[in-house]
């Protein structure tokens, strides 16, 4: 008779390990996501700083100012487990890789980059954050 833990045992207990480290970080991943997106932190005026602009919504804001207007952007973000071992988000309305990553005006104007993504991956650190989770998961 076999005692102690056999392969199979082993290999279910590592697979279920691995989805839960794997959904614990992209819970953390996203919350930190709209954590970025809404935290007054970002630049808007290409020199100085003291330029006053208005949301699309009539509040006048300066910066560093958070990069929510109406909050589509905000609300437009979804998650999705690809496959067993991947998780992509998405952020669906038209405007989203400019609000991320810049953009040049035909008129000469910039829009600056504000990248959420960068600036959450910095702070939670997924692989170290994964890593963790699924070490504590296996010891039990």
């Amino acid at each position: 008779m076999k005692s102690g833990l056999q392969p199979r045992d082993l290999q279910r207990k590592f697979g279920r390990a691995c989805a839960n480290a794997l959904d614990a970080t992209a819970d953390r991943l996203e919350n930190e996501f709209t954590s970025q997106i809404t935290t007054v932190k970002w630049p808007w005026a290409s020199e100085g700083g003291a330029e006053i602009t208005f949301r699309k919504n009539g509040t006048p804001t300066a910066e560093p100012r958070n990069i929510v207007d109406l909050g589509d952007l905000r609300r437009s973000q979804t998650r999705t487990k690809t496959t067993k071992t991947e998780v992509e988000w998405q952020w669906q309305v038209d405007y989203s890789a400019i609000v991320h990553d810049g953009a040049q005006l035909k008129s000469g104007g910039a829009y600056p980059a504000r990248p959420w993504t960068k600036a959450a991956e910095r702070e939670v650190k997924p692989l170290e954050y994964f890593t963790d989770i699924l070490e504590r998961e296996l010891n039990g």
